[in-house]
């Protein structure tokens, strides 16, 4: 099935957010194995350490914050299709709601596309 170059846009841009919030994950766990290699091991991290992730909706201009646990958050996107965004930042052409927690909604795309480059795309979502 084909997909519009807005859709294509809009999901790109979720894949952004998610690397942008994956990458708090990756930091993290430099910043343990620094530790170790430091020998200061009663510094690393718990797993389920509470962290203020970015809403990974379509909108470009979104700001949002959603607390989870990272354990929880990398639990979620173990599937790739998967994003979590704040209540109502769904976009119903492009993705279903598979799950919904009182601060946050987990979403699934219709459609794939390629991982994006860094930028993030103009779109015409407006989640304020």
């Amino acid at each position: 099935m084909s997909i519009s170059t807005a859709e294509r846009r809009q999901i790109e841009n979720e894949m952004i957010f998610r690397r942008m919030n994956e990458k708090v994950g990756d930091d993290l766990g430099e910043l343990d194995a620094m530790h170790i290699e430091d020998g200061n091991p009663q510094l690393i991290r718990d797993e389920d350490i509470l962290l203020s992730f970015r809403c990974e909706c379509s909108d470009e201009n979104c700001d949002t914050r959603i607390a989870l646990k990272l354990s929880e958050y990398q639990e979620i996107h173990k599937d790739r299709d998967t994003f979590v965004i704040k209540i109502n930042h769904q976009v119903d052409p492009i993705e279903k709601i598979i799950r919904t927690e009182a601060e946050y909604s987990v979403v699934k795309k219709n459609n794939s596309t390629p991982e994006p480059g860094k930028d993030l795309n103009e779109t015409i979502i407006n989640n304020l």
